[in-house]
């Protein structure tokens, strides 16, 4: 395959949250630190949305003003020098992320960081990265083109499977761009009962028509469970 894989791994309670009151119970620890354990079996590149990672793995407020001036050209960005075993990719479309170090430390790895922008991210925020070392691949005008960081992904950085792990809008998105090939569900053994709180998939009120089959089930030794599914 041209691209990388895509697997949607996913921790949600047994009504489909994927975050709440639940999250991080002692009776949900096996389930969790398990969810964690998988993540990189699975593949060697961890995903998220823009929402996620400056909610978890970059929370800074960097001074963009210091760049001002820079006439960086809209290409990408991926030193030969840059290397890493796990990888922490950001689809990040207007460069919001506020990177404190080049890495996310996550499941016991510094898994380093990939930046994924449209050039709706100022020249200001490409002279950022470059100054902590951080690529980016430029894929698209306004909206991100996800095939195309996919393939990227692959030939840069020899990705061969991507863990998408949310939020629900990237993962509805992938799910829109018909390029989910996997769904890895951990199901801890909690009901959330919060309606405000987001499920695993959101793809904007769209019925997209696929079909998933299951390939794995596995009981885990707090009562929750792990399933893994295929695309038709």
């Amino acid at each position: 395959m041209e691209r990388a894989k895509v697997i949607i791994h996913m921790y949600m309670s047994i009504d489909g949250k994927i975050d709440g009151d639940w999250d991080g119970l002692p009776g949900d620890k096996i389930s969790g630190d398990y969810y964690d354990d998988q993540l990189f079996k699975l593949g060697s590149a961890n995903a998220n949305g823009s929402n996620t990672i400056v909610m978890y793995a970059a929370k800074g407020k960097p001074d963009l003003s210091k760049y001002d001036g820079q006439r960086i050209e809209y290409r990408d960005w991926v030193p030969s020098e840059i290397k890493s075993a796990t990888w922490d990719v950001s689809y990040d479309r207007r460069g919001r992320a506020g990177w404190e170090k080049n890495y996310f430390p996550y499941a016991g790895r510094k898994n380093r960081a990939i930046e994924v922008i449209t050039k709706q991210a100022s020249r200001n925020y490409l002279a950022f990265l470059q100054s902590m070392e951080i690529p980016y691949l430029v894929c698209g005008e306004r909206e991100i083109n996800f095939a195309e960081s996919l393939v990227k992904l692959k030939k840069y950085f020899d990705i061969k499977t991507m863990v998408l792990g949310g939020g629900a809008l990237i993962n509805g998105a992938f799910l829109k761009a018909e390029l989910v090939d996997q769904i890895s569900l951990v199901i801890a053994p909690y009901i959330s009962g919060d309606s405000k709180k987001k499920g695993t998939f959101n793809t904007l009120g769209e019925f997209v028509n696929q079909r998933f089959h299951v390939t794995q089930t596995k009981k885990l030794g707090d009562g929750g469970v792990h399933l893994i599914y295929d695309r038709d």
